[in-house]
């Protein structure tokens, strides 16, 4: 192979646009370069193709993967003598990134194209050869192991309508581990023919990751590592298909974008939770008083519009529940991450009548799932103290499992009537406050034992007919403290909010045993939530 000189190099160059071409763009690229008078370099080694442009000079190879469209063109190369060809060893053109100077090309009819091509993709599976073809018992068989969607870790495309490969009836993306052909990708003599209508040894595939496995990275995907991926995706299939005989759950979100972030889940995150704890999740997650508007809460009229903006969906979410009643419903699963407040009155809304799953979301692992080999929280851990025996008109309940709460940021009103001691101060703890506090279901069910006896407390023996919230705590405690205010009976609460770290906590909403309302200045907001 001789290249030019720079002095006579063309000045536009035929350059593909991407490192592996498929038929289509191969056909392009090749025209292209008919279009410029460019001779194209075609490698071929069994199943792999590699070209490059000889009037490059840095003989770049670009992996390819020609079929009708490009056969067609490389026909018009090979008639206008713009086309050389050159058989390397498979270990060779595999390694290869750019044309060896050494390797000599010679010209090929236009009549041995299609042998060429058609001899590749025999040993590919692609056309008839002599492993035995895959039969419809097989193609079923795998269809159901792959749940109709790419067997491809992480692609879980949905293929449940796919073109026939050939006359033959050869589904194209039922794609073999072990070439059917001892020349194709992984093949040998021992193992083709064997396993060619094999159904462990077929991946229901996308086209693109079809490609990428036989065609543009075979190297890269030994049969070892797609074996694992086929194990794993016929086993999550199972998994999921398996959860259709437990009992049913109704998903309930409470989301919204906190501090700027947006706050989003995948339907997955929340099947995979409810998987866990041995239940299916009903078609269909409600998303409740979603939030994706700004948020801005160092605004003092920020709770009043807050309300006005929620309205319906408050009002909808008060009316939905007379619909969980029927009997398909065997329970709830609540995925709650939104401002305190909201978790508060949602909880309350929502209440304990029915059975309810609360789930919390961990940071650290990215899940919604329950970490059930997790050592849960020691008996005792979570604590409450300042439960007076006395009468008081008012009570501040501060709720302390992620932080211990910094007085300095308490409302001027509330510290000062802690300070002269007008105001009992109950106070939930656990005794190393943390973000992954509550990592257990057993740590939730220990602190709602804990705050039931401060809420049960504060009404049926202090007497206080306004109770002041505030609340320092992983989401599903703030949710689960909201659920034990039983509608119609308990004081009015006022739950506290602050916009960050740097501000002090104000008054967010107040929730008595019939409305919603927040205020600022003259302005009012009610909601009846009975």
């Amino acid at each position: 192979m001789n290249a030019p000189t720079q002095s006579s190099m063309p000045v536009n160059m035929a350059t593909p646009t991407q490192e592996n071409m498929d038929d289509e763009a191969l056909a392009a690229w090749i025209n292209q370069c008919l279009n410029a008078g460019h001779t194209i370099g075609y490698l071929h080694a069994q199943y792999l193709c590699k070209v490059f442009n000889l009037d490059d000079n840095a003989a770049t190879l670009y992996t390819s993967d020609p079929e009708k469209k490009s056969k067609i063109a490389l026909r018009k190369s090979a008639r206008r003598g713009l086309l050389q060809q050159k058989e390397v060893s498979l270990a060779t053109l595999s390694a290869a990134h750019s044309a060896d100077p050494a390797w000599h090309l010679t010209s090929i009819n236009q009549g041995d194209i299609a042998v060429l091509v058609d001899a590749r993709l025999q040993s590919l599976g692609r056309a008839p050869g002599r492993g035995t073809p895959i039969t419809q018992k097989t193609a079923w068989q795998v269809w159901a192991d792959a749940g109709g969607r790419c067997m491809y870790t992480g692609c879980g495309k949905d293929l449940t309508s796919i073109p026939l490969y050939n006359k033959s009836a050869r589904i194209g993306y039922l794609a073999h581990i072990v070439a059917s052909d001892p020349n194709g990708p992984r093949g040998n003599a021992t193992d083709s023919h064997r396993l060619s209508d094999n159904a462990e040894n077929i991946m229901l595939m996308c086209d693109a990751h079809h490609r990428l496995i036989d065609c543009f990275a075979p190297t890269e995907y030994p049969a070892d590592r797609l074996y694992e991926m086929r194990q794993a995706h016929r086993d999550l299939v199972h998994h999921y298909l398996d959860s259709l005989s437990f009992p049913r759950t109704k998903a309930i979100t409470l989301h919204a974008n906190l501090a700027q972030v947006p706050t989003y889940f995948n339907e997955s995150d929340l099947i995979d939770a409810i998987l866990d704890t041995g239940r299916a999740m009903l078609p269909k997650v409600d998303h409740h008083i979603r939030r994706c508007q700004r948020d801005d809460r160092r605004t003092p009229e920020f709770w009043v519009q807050y309300l006005s903006e929620h309205e319906l969906d408050i009002q909808k979410l008060v009316n939905s529940f007379n619909d969980y009643h029927a009997a398909v419903i065997d329970e709830l699963a609540v995925f709650p991450l939104h401002h305190i407040a909201t978790m508060v009155l949602a909880g309350r809304i929502i209440g304990e009548a029915r059975a309810v799953r609360v789930f919390q979301y961990h940071r650290q692992r990215g899940t919604w799932r329950w970490d059930l080999e997790a050592t849960p929280q020691p008996a005792g851990a979570f604590n409450v103290d300042g439960l007076s025996q006395s009468q008081a008109k008012e009570a501040l309940i501060t709720i302390e499992l992620t932080a211990n709460l910094d007085e300095g940021a308490l409302p001027a009103n509330l510290a000062v009537e802690i300070d002269t001691g007008r105001m009992p101060w109950v106070r939930i703890r656990i005794h190393n406050p943390s973000g992954t506090c509550i990592s257990h279901p057993d740590d939730l069910d220990q602190f709602r034992s804990v705050a039931r006896r401060a809420i049960n407390h504060v009404q049926d023996v202090m007497r206080a007919s306004e109770v002041h919230l505030i609340a320092i705590s992983p989401a599903s405690s703030v949710f689960c403290f909201g659920q034990m205010l039983q509608a119609g009976h308990h004081p009015t609460y006022t739950i506290y909010d602050r916009a960050s770290r740097d501000t002090p906590f104000c008054a967010a909403f107040s929730i008595s045993g019939h409305d919603v309302t927040a205020s600022a200045g003259t302005q009012v907001k009610t909601i009846m939530i009975r």
